[in-house]
């Protein structure tokens, strides 16, 4: 059972703990990931020690192969529980690219 939950990241540090912690629960060594990303060891020693210059294309290949997901979210609108909104303009962007990379 994985020790993740989630929960929002403001800082690279939380953003390093949290993919120690779910390198450390896939038995994977910071070698083994750095090597699944086509990265150095101490890329993935700097990401996991919270560095503010971490390539983000890196950071998101990492996060995927961890089974991580990252979300945006806008701070400035209420939060609601169970009730269905029209897509956001940020996913109607993410939207047309999906569609124009599947094509």
């Amino acid at each position: 059972m994985s020790l993740m939950k989630d929960r929002g990241l403001l800082t690279p540090e939380q953003l390093g703990a949290a993919i120690r912690l779910k390198r450390k629960e896939k038995g994977l060594s910071q070698s083994a990931l750095a090597s699944l990303l086509g990265a150095e060891r101490k890329w993935v020693v700097k990401l996991e020690s919270g560095n503010y210059g971490a390539e983000i294309g890196l950071i998101l290949k990492a996060l995927s192969a961890l089974d991580l997901r990252a979300y945006l979210e806008d701070t400035t609108k209420p939060r609601t529980r169970g009730t269905l909104h029209k897509a956001s303009p940020l996913q109607q962007v993410f939207d047309r690219v999906k569609r124009s990379v599947a094509k």
